[in-house]
């Protein structure tokens, strides 16, 4: 017989007799070790479910810990690939524009120095007039009385006339710009200009346009006017009660940019505007209902339409008479710019959000205020390429 016959519960030990009476298990709850035995059986199963229920969780755990360390290489690849370019693109225009500089230099130098070689050359012809004046002095010097007195008259009369033609000294004004402290932010300025995209070739929308704005035939200026256009005010993406419009172009990702000549028009707004935005009846020009502007009154006040009661107010130091749009998806990012001077972007305001739907480009050209805010808004052309 097994001398290892009972089961200790509370020690989960297989004992003998003896112990469970007298030893240290004594008092314990004790049952047969065969009983133990077939308890332990019918619950081997239920261990067997829980261990694989968690070699499972563990997988995915591992699965889902691999998937986030291809994303953490993924998105590092990717940010690198974007610093790369990035930089690459400032890179390439420093070059070009040291490069340029540098040949701007160079062009100067040698038409300096040919200038100057001639001069020098000139200046020694005449140096060789002068040493021989002084040889032919150095003789009349030792003639007798009578010669002296008849060749001293010719050569102090050639001698004064030789002093007489004596060429002017050379002066140069080297045409180079001037390389001080601010050379460094005139160049940021026109390489934020240049690092801009390519400008959107953008076209007003006349079938969303206000009945009382008129689109020009190229799409590229409205203007508002008195009277009505007969055109069906009942068309869903035609606005009714404002005097707005957007392009035929809308972007649903990736970064835009577009300029608006804006002139002396006292009166405008411009930004973007989400697709899904209602266009009838009167317009909240705000965020939360789907529209990101800037705009002017009174051709002195500059305004964003931020989630408050009232636009915030912008500080403009130079009226603009262009404004550039600067789109960003994945930076969620629109930001408005004085491009009057496109050497010299100025930003105005930037709204920073996510944005989630497809947009489209927003013009509201205002009320024309019996022709005191009649001037158009156009949209400004990208300069045709050289064929």
């Amino acid at each position: 017989m097994d001398p290892l016959s009972v089961y200790c519960e509370q020690d989960q030990q297989v004992i003998c007799g003896v112990c469970a009476s007298l030893g240290k298990h004594k008092g314990h709850n004790i049952i047969t070790a065969a009983e133990a035995h077939q308890r332990m059986k019918k619950q081997l199963p239920q261990q067997q479910i829980q261990l694989q229920e968690a070699q499972v969780r563990k997988e995915k755990t591992i699965t889902l810990l691999n998937r986030q360390i291809a994303e953490v290489e993924d998105t590092v690849v990717r940010f690198k690939q974007q610093v790369s370019e990035q930089l690459g693109v400032i890179r390439t225009y420093l070059e070009v524009l040291e490069a340029s500089l540098g040949r701007e230099a160079e062009r100067v130098q040698k038409q300096a120095t040919a200038v100057l070689q001639g001069e020098h050359k000139t200046m020694g012809h005449y140096l060789d007039q002068l040493k021989q004046m002084e040889a032919v002095l150095g003789e009349v010097q030792e003639e007798s009385q009578t010669e002296f007195l008849r060749k001293y008259c010719l050569v102090a009369s050639r001698l004064q006339k030789i002093l007489g033609e004596s060429p002017p000294v050379a002066r140069m004004d080297i045409q180079l710009p001037i390389i001080t402290d601010d050379f460094k932010f005139q160049v940021w300025r026109k390489m934020f200009r240049s690092l801009m995209p390519a400008l959107e070739n953008l076209t007003f929308d006349p079938d969303t346009a206000h009945p009382n704005l008129v689109v020009s035939e190229d799409g590229k200026r409205v203007e508002c006017v008195e009277h009505k256009q007969p055109v069906s005010s009942d068309d869903p993406g035609r606005f009714d009660k404002s005097n707005c419009v957007v392009s035929r172009q809308s972007f649903s990702g990736g970064e835009h940019y577009w300029e608006v000549t804006v002139g002396d028009k006292p009166r405008w707004a411009l930004g973007i505007i989400s697709a899904d935005t209602g266009r009838k009846g009167r317009l909240q020009a705000l965020p939360s209902s789907g529209f990101w502007l800037v705009g002017c009154k009174e051709g002195k006040n500059y305004e964003a339409h931020v989630e408050h009661k009232e636009p915030r107010l912008l500080r403009v130091e130079t009226k603009p008479s262009r404004i550039g749009l600067y789109l960003s998806f994945e930076d969620g990012m629109l930001g408005f710019y004085d491009a009057s001077d496109e050497d010299n972007l100025a930003q105005l305001f930037a709204f920073h959000t996510r944005f989630t739907t497809t947009v489209y480009p927003f013009f509201d050209v205002c009320w024309h205020d019996k022709g005191k805010n009649s001037q158009p808004l156009v949209i400004y052309a990208p300069e045709p390429e050289a064929s």
